[in-house]
């Protein structure tokens, strides 16, 4: 019986210390607790002010382990084990000592702080914290805007990059409370300093069309078989990006995902032919008056680095034919580019694509932006061939379109902006002149009205754009002498819109290592219709009129709830 009634006893003691009765717990004494005051950071709003990252209140366990006996904190444990995500050891060590304060686990769903909050355990309780959250889902441009830690700092992105401006000051306060932490006492609660919130940050960003153009690029890198896409879009007039949108492909798993890196300004690649009407612009500078010359052109053509030659060859077999500098874009002949560089210069072409703004990092400061690679062409006639058909250079998805905005803002190069207060701050340096520009232009039309980019056209407006296929080095140290056949493709298209007011949007679609045996593989086949696709959409949510309408609907197109996972992976920083 004595037995028995020390079990008794025992239990009780237990369950008095796990779960004790409040008025109980109350009535033991009080004490004054000093708490912290979270402020609220400031949201990243799109261009239409809708969010796309802002701050809402989430539970945290806490303990004060000095309510926790040693010889209980098992059982304490035990409780909390289903419920937390914490490892269980991770929760002994925090509840073991006599601390007045520890996290168990921070930012919890609300379902759980409920649960932690019924158990009733003395010593632990929730108290709450901002949690970020995206309202368009977890990955709705998330490379672009960023993450932040639990402390609520940014760490990538855009959050990053204004943490200050977003992060505001907290406050703290003072409240009497029951001995065991729980229960607060009426009317005990005094705000010693008030939290003062962040600002808000407006950005360029477009919600719907950053999510449209997530969703149709990890479906051209799903179909294609590739490795990595990317879809830029932008204004050219203000440099403006409407959408930066970024997929991968999983290493482990072969699913393509979303990625936390934004791949359109750290990634670079050898770009193909896209890089062809730079060529032709930087002739047309030096003499407008050879938009109308002809030149002949080979089937092929032998250059040297002075050691060695290499033959340069179009993608269809021809007799040599007069071409005019609009046939050599629209059919995209490397010959023909080859020769209208021998007629610029090195020093000159070199000097044009410096002033396009290749081989530097944009005006944007995206951190780890890369600068691509734009070495001298003075050395032989072998390097200006390369360069000039997009070979031997590296650039970024945002440096193509930054210069790609250039013809469509008369040849004055807007810098890239993300940030609405600082659009239209920047007249733009002007690179070439604006007949040029128009020049160039037409030619590029011609590309997609009978060229290698017809996918790229969209009823209703004008669309001059440029087709890439490159054939990429797979290493530094072998070049393009690949061991087991290791080189791979790059599918590229960039073009410009335009209605009744001229040039009004800009993009650049990019799959990385699309795979040949899966059938398209070039820029005209895999970009240009997605080209197509996500312009059009664009043009629509813009409530841009096509040529010859003077309006559009008031109702912008809505895209679907985004219900991808963030999973976040490492990456790696001719027609």
């Amino acid at each position: 019986m004595s037995l028995l009634v020390a079990g008794a006893f025992m239990w009780r003691l237990v369950d008095l210390q796990l779960m004790p009765d409040p008025e109980l717990a109350a009535g033991i004494g009080t004490r004054i607790v000093e708490r912290p005051i979270s402020a609220p950071r400031g949201e990243i709003v799109d261009r239409h002010g809708r969010p796309m990252a802002l701050s809402l209140p989430a539970p945290t366990v806490i303990a004060e382990p000095r309510l926790i006996s040693l010889p209980l904190v098992p059982a304490v444990v035990a409780k909390l084990a289903p419920v937390l995500s914490t490892d269980p050891d991770v929760l002994s060590n925090r509840l073991d000592g006599d601390g007045y304060f520890a996290y168990l686990e921070r930012q919890v769903d609300q379902d759980v702080g409920q649960v932690i909050d019924e158990l009733r355990i003395a010593g632990v309780t929730t108290i709450e914290e901002p949690r970020r959250e995206h309202p368009n889902g977890e990955c709705s441009g998330i490379s672009v805007v960023g993450r932040v830690d639990v402390d609520h700092l940014g760490i990538s992105g855009l959050e990053e990059q204004f943490d200050s401006h977003l992060t505001g000051v907290d406050g703290h306060e003072l409240s009497e409370a029951s001995a065991d932490g729980r229960n607060t006492i009426p009317g005990g609660r005094q705000v010693v300093e008030a939290a003062l919130p962040g600002d808000d940050l407006a950005i360029t960003l477009d919600r719907n069309i950053q999510f449209q153009a997530e969703k149709l690029i990890a479906e051209a890198v799903e179909a294609t078989g590739g490795d990595l896409g990317m879809i830029v879009i932008s204004v050219p007039a203000t440099g403006e990006i409407i959408a930066m949108a970024n997929a991968e492909r999983n290493d482990s798993t072969g699913g393509v995902q979303c990625t936390t890196t934004n791949l359109s300004a750290v990634w670079s690649y050898e770009p193909g032919s896209v890089m062809k009407p730079f060529t032709v612009s930087s002739l047309l500078d030096g003499d407008p008056a050879l938009f109308n010359e002809t030149i002949e052109v080979p089937y092929s053509i032998t250059r040297d680095d002075g050691a060695a030659g290499k033959v340069f060859r179009d993608h269809w077999i021809h007799d040599p034919e007069e071409m005019s500098l609009t046939d050599i874009v629209s059919k995209s002949s490397n010959i023909g580019t080859i020769l209208v560089a021998e007629q610029v210069g090195s020093d000159a072409l070199h000097q044009t694509l410096v002033d396009f703004g290749f081989g530097a990092r944009t005006a944007l400061e995206f951190k780890g932006e890369a600068s691509g690679i734009l070495n001298s062409l003075d050395l032989h006639s072998l390097e200006l061939s390369n360069v000039a058909i997009g070979q031997g250079i590296a650039v970024t998805p945002l440096q193509l379109i930054t210069a790609y905005n250039t013809f469509g803002n008369q040849g004055s190069k807007p810098d890239p902006v993300l940030v609405i207060d600082e659009a239209g701050n920047y007249s733009g340096e002007e690179v070439i002149s604006s007949n040029v520009s128009d020049s160039v232009l037409a030619m590029m039309r011609a590309v997609v009205v009978d060229g290698t980019g017809k996918a790229g056209a969209i009823p209703g407006y004008e669309v001059a754009g440029k087709t890439g296929t490159a054939w990429q080095p797979c290493s530094v140290e072998f070049g393009y002498e690949c061991e087991g056949g290791g080189r791979h493709y790059s599918a590229t298209f960039a073009g410009i819109v335009s209605n009744d007011s001229g040039p009004v949007l800009s993009a650049v679609v990019v799959v990385d290592n699309p795979q040949k045996d899966l059938g398209a593989y070039s820029g005209g086949g895999v970009s240009a219709p997605v080209f197509s696709e996500i312009a059009a959409y664009a043009l629509r949510q813009l409530r841009i009129a096509p040529v010859g309408d003077p309006g559009m609907p008031e109702d912008r197109v809505r895209a679907e709830p985004a219900t991808a996972p963030i999973v976040p992976l490492p990456t790696q920083a001719s027609s």
